[in-house]
């Protein structure tokens, strides 16, 4: 092989390792963000969650001593 092939087959291969590494990276980043998005899908859920407990919490029925005492209080 003469030294222009070498250089050739050189550069070739630094492309090819560098297109790798690009490629790696993006999918690393991709996966990233997938993981941010479940987490705030997991973040809502959460706190879909807790609201729908507070308002059955404050749905419920109550009775006039109560209502009086959560006044008192300062929850109501």
């Amino acid at each position: 092989m003469s030294t222009a092939n070498l250089a050739i087959l050189g550069v070739m291969l630094l492309v090819g390792v560098a297109s790798a590494f690009g490629l790696y990276r993006a999918g690393g980043k991709s996966q990233k963000a997938d993981t941010a998005d479940q987490d705030v899908k997991d973040a809502q859920g959460a706190l879909d969650r807790a609201s729908a407990m507070a308002q059955a919490e404050a749905d419920k029925p109550a009775t006039e001593s109560d209502i009086l005492a959560r006044l008192n209080r300062g929850n109501a």
